[in-house]
């Protein structure tokens, strides 16, 4: 998308108004060709047990290079990285997630990861990096939240209901196991 940038100047004050264009440029260039953006879901929700992606989706400007893409976990005793992309030197995965943890296609636009069986200890705040040249790093953070996946049960009703002319069904709720 191609974008104008037009300034108007006074005679009066050149000074002040090449300073103003040089401002102007450098804004345009950050905001138009030079940014980058980072989205990630607000929350992901998971069910114990289950597979669940985290999506980071990568938009990088023209004139920047992605170095790398990581995703980051925040416990209570400080930060872990999880796992890093590099376009030259490929994927790290951190040895204590190595089992549980790939990317699912590691690109410049897609940071995305697979976390396999989930369970309540990934609860928390995980947060995708991208660092670029030569604007540095962005990221986005998402929660992750577990859910127990609910088990159904039917039994039949007492046999008494089951002779009567009139049809009635029974469920009764109970405990798992």
């Amino acid at each position: 998308m191609a974008r104008r940038l037009r300034l108007r100047c006074h005679r009066s004050n050149s000074t002040l108004c090449g300073l103003q264009s040089i401002v102007s440029i450098l804004f345009y260039w950050i905001a138009v060709v030079g940014s980058s953006e980072v989205s990630v879901p607000a929350q992901v929700d998971a069910v114990l047990g289950k597979n669940i992606t985290l999506g980071c989706r990568v938009e990088v400007g023209a004139n920047l290079s992605l170095t790398q893409s990581s995703w980051e976990r925040r416990l209570s005793t400080g930060t872990v990285t999880l796992a890093v992309f590099n376009p030259e030197f490929g994927i790290s995965v951190a040895d204590d997630y190595a089992h549980r943890v790939s990317f699912v296609n590691p690109s410049i636009g897609d940071a995305s990861i697979l976390l396999q069986g989930v369970g309540f200890a990934d609860v928390g705040s995980y947060t995708c990096k991208v660092a670029t040249f030569p604007l540095g790093n962005t990221q986005a953070s998402t929660i992750v939240n577990i859910q127990v996946e609910p088990k159904v049960h039917v039994l039949p009703g007492p046999s008494v209901l089951l002779g009567q002319i009139a049809e009635t069904v029974v469920a009764r709720a109970v405990k798992g196991p």
